[in-house]
């Protein structure tokens, strides 16, 4: 949730995946998820909890200490081989058992052991049996031996377990449940006040109705770093809660799964117990009201942090597997220059309320000073002019740069729907860069492991070859390999140069110190050669471009 220290106002839900594979799994079909068998099934009934004193109690209790709340967990302890019922055929042996929390909107389920032998196949499901998550198998322990699930809708979650002919039945032990007290699972047939009310999502509440959903025009410019924002829920203590995050591309865009977000996301009372990622949760229309879908990764580590108490509010993780292609990841750049005080506003990309993922526009954004001057200010459009704002669910999602590139995270923030004049705050990236000082404060050592010294880099798509890039130095060192000859020179700001029709180009200008003043995108064509590099004091720099297969380099003078 977004941290809250003007205006406090409460988001009744988060989300998670609709009728859709989501947790990364291994495919296949559950075998007995009929009506027929489940009325067999013996339920494991949980005490449930009282939804609405959790509810009054987010209601009342002081904004702006932690993540949106979600969930309550609750202790058990439940043998799926000795508690389930048992069938038996040629291929094997089954154990069903339903898990029930009374008055749970959703659930999902810890395992404190979690030993399957080979060939043997894990699955959950929902009471319709719409909702399926698996197959899972031993392969899917976290590092810890636990495993758990991502949110599953209602309050009654069915567990089938499948074992080979010839195989001992291992070793499942249910620990802990999360009883979800929000209504994340509101569906399209409920009740709803107005029509308005009605196309806020079907898993999620944003508490304003001034959000725009990313496939609405206003995302048109931003399709690619759209799909890198995600939302994430958090295990911790006694609760579960939901944030916002991103992402992130790193200089060997080797696409290590790191995911941005915001130190308080995890500043909470308790024992981190996990957390989960769910990514493509958008609707399909910009007026939709149903999206596709979503898919999720389970676990992740916390690689570095830097506190809102005299740092920049962020939070890196590294997901405990590699994002599948089918999840379409797109890892966003990032730019760590300290900018002027007058920044390139560009887009924030977030999940309010845990609802549909939605796009808001910033009017301008600004450096802080003094208390802030680790944030960033974004200042929003009002009255009929309104581009969206955030809110809380929305904390840790990232602001883009007209440049396409992260330049900060969401940490508190008082703008609502009902309060556009409101003034949101996010960390620097700038300030998030060296951070601490020590690994585990800084983003550098993880997003420049090679100590490249590159202040902004590209995003990198799935299905994309990363395109090379080269260090300030590189530029130097290597300015004789792939010469490019450029004319006139001295010049007075236009460029013109002869190389092959080789399409798109990235060029880069730096001074003789090494440091890149200015960047940009051009199209190498039969005809078209060129660039403006624009009023630069007089001097002799270095002009690089950069195509997919060759660097050219070439020295300008002024």
């Amino acid at each position: 949730m977004k941290k809250v220290f003007v205006s406090a106002f409460i988001a009744l839900a988060m989300f998670v995946a609709n009728n859709a594979v989501a947790q990364v799994s291994h495919g296949g079909e559950p075998l007995f998820n009929s009506s027929m068998v489940k009325a067999g099934v013996p339920e494991l009934n949980h005490p449930g909890i009282d939804n609405q004193r959790f509810l009054d109690e987010d209601v009342n209790a002081v904004k702006g200490a932690g993540p949106m709340r979600i969930g309550v967990m609750q202790d058990t302890r439940l043998d799926v081989v000795g508690e389930s019922k048992t069938l038996k055929d040629a291929a094997g042996t089954h154990y069903l058992m339903a898990v029930e929390s009374e008055n749970a909107t959703f659930m999902s389920l810890h395992f404190s052991q979690f030993e399957l032998p080979e060939g043997a196949t894990l699955f959950f499901y929902d009471q319709s049996g719409d909702f399926v998550l698996g197959s899972f198998n031993g392969s899917d322990v976290m590092d810890d031996g636990t495993f758990y699930t991502q949110a599953i809708p209602g309050s009654r979650v069915f567990v089938e377990y499948n074992v080979p002919a010839g195989q001992e039945p291992g070793n499942l032990v249910i620990d802990r449940i999360c009883h979800g007290y929000k209504n994340i699972f509101r569906m399209i047939s409920d009740n709803y006040e107005s029509a308005e009310e009605s196309l806020k999502g079907a898993h999620g509440q944003a508490d304003g109705d001034c959000h725009i959903n990313v496939v609405c025009p206003e995302g048109d410019d931003w399709r690619d770093q759209i799909r890198s924002v995600v939302a994430i829920e958090i295990h911790a203590g006694g609760y579960s809660y939901m944030c916002s995050g991103a992402v992130i591309n790193n200089t060997r865009q080797d696409r290590t799964p790191y995911v941005l977000s915001a130190y308080h996301c995890q500043d909470l009372e308790g024992t981190l117990q996990g957390f989960v990622t769910y990514f493509l949760y958008q609707t399909n229309t910009c007026n939709g009201s149903i999206g596709p879908g979503n898919k999720s990764v389970t676990g992740a580590s916390i690689k570095a942090k830097y506190s809102y108490n005299g740092g920049s509010d962020f939070l890196l993780l590294q997901l405990s597997q590699s994002i599948p292609d089918s999840y379409k990841p797109y890892y966003s750049g990032w730019d760590r220059s300290n900018m002027s005080s007058a920044v390139s506003a560009g887009a924030g990309i977030h999940h309010p309320g845990g609802d549909y993922k939605k796009i808001s526009i910033p009017r301008s954004v600004s450096k802080g000073s003094g208390q802030y001057s680790k944030f960033l200010y974004a200042y929003w459009y009002t009255g009929t002019q309104n581009k969206g704002v955030t809110e809380q669910g929305s904390s840790g999602s990232p602001l883009f740069n007209a440049d396409k590139r992260i330049i900060g995270q969401l940490y508190a923030g008082s703008s609502a729907c009902d309060y556009m004049d409101g003034t949101d705050l996010y960390g620097r990236f700038y300030s998030s860069w060296s951070g601490s000082g020590e690994s585990n404060g800084q983003l550098k050592v993880w997003l420049d492991p090679d100590n490249t010294g590159i202040e902004k880099m590209d995003g990198l798509d799935y299905e994309s070859d990363p395109v090379a890039i080269v260090t300030p130095q590189d530029a130097i060192n290597d300015r004789s390999v792939c010469n490019l000859d450029v004319y006139p020179n001295p010049t007075t700001g236009i460029v013109h140069f002869d190389v092959d029709a080789l399409g798109s180009a990235n060029y880069k200008l730096f001074d003789l110190s090494g440091r890149c003043i200015k960047e940009g995108r051009t199209v190498l064509t039969a005809t078209s050669q060129a660039i403006d590099l624009g009023a630069q004091p007089k001097g002799s720099y270095i002009l690089q471009l950069h195509t997919l297969s060759r660097t050219f380099t070439g020295i300008v003078i002024y």
